[in-house]
């Protein structure tokens, strides 16, 4: 009973429980809101033989038919954004990448992105594997899967020495690419997710050869990486190097 004195919309918002409130909210005439529809789109690096490498394809069909593009897709009813990643990278890498290599970098909901309609797109860092670069395969919507290099201090990728110029990428996401690196770099010193790129076990010079490529211009040596990042790594053991002495290994924590 609704006491005198008092609207209906004041006591199911205001005194009721929430389980009257949403019983009545849902019998009520709702205003008719346009919703957009929901993309994930990966920055995939990985690091391979001394260079830094993103996960591209190729676009079999419009919009952008043939440009280079994130792997991505829609997200499924009932997904969540890091999930519907993890779902992407199974379907065109047959990898299942752990949740913390997944990291949101931003959402982008530009008007007019997307000439099929009002999409709004929540870009991710993934760091992939080295072994990613053999396991590749190219999805439903692409006619390629290509691995291109990217140079951290001037931005531009490059496929087989060839550097691509910004309308060789669909949508905005040769944009998206410029945000992911800054991001990297802008995050180098506190919150170093990057080197989840390195294997699960690395050496301190291996280590020293990914940070000196994410930021060229500001290079470290060797002895200073543990200085650095110690405190997100652990000895593991020792690798044995050809006519060297063995090496220490080290993890994440």
């Amino acid at each position: 009973m609704i006491p005198a004195g008092m609207t209906e919309r004041e006591y199911f918002e205001i005194h009721a429980s929430q389980e009257e409130f949403l019983d009545w909210y849902y019998k009520q005439e709702l205003p008719q809101y346009e919703k957009p529809s929901v993309t994930v789109d990966m920055v995939a690096y990985c690091f391979v033989e001394g260079n830094i490498k993103l996960l591209l394809i190729r676009r079999k069909a419009h919009p952008y038919q043939n440009c280079l593009a994130l792997v991505g897709g829609f997200m499924d009813k009932g997904e969540d954004a890091a999930h519907a990643c993890q779902r992407e990278v199974k379907e065109e890498v047959n990898l299942e990448l752990p949740l913390e290599k997944i990291e949101q970098l931003m959402t982008v909901s530009t008007p007019g992105r997307d000439p099929r309609g009002w999409t709004v797109t929540i870009a991710h860092l993934v760091y992939l594997p080295s072994c990613a670069l053999e396991l590749v395969q190219a999805g439903d919507d692409a006619k390629d899967v290509v691995f291109v290099d990217v140079d951290f201090q001037t931005g531009k990728c490059f496929l087989k020495g060839v550097e691509l110029e910004e309308q060789a990428f669909a949508f905005d996401h040769y944009a998206i690419i410029q945000e992911s690196i800054k991001r990297i770099q802008g995050r180098l010193d506190w919150n170093p997710t990057f080197l989840y790129l390195l294997e699960e076990e690395f050496t301190v010079y291996e280590g020293t050869e990914l940070v000196n490529l994410i930021n060229p211009g500001r290079p470290i040596v060797s002895n200073n990486f543990l200085v650095k990042y110690g405190e997100y790594v652990e000895e593991v053991g020792l690798k044995r190097v050809p006519k060297k002495k063995p090496r220490k290994t080290y993890r994440l924590k």
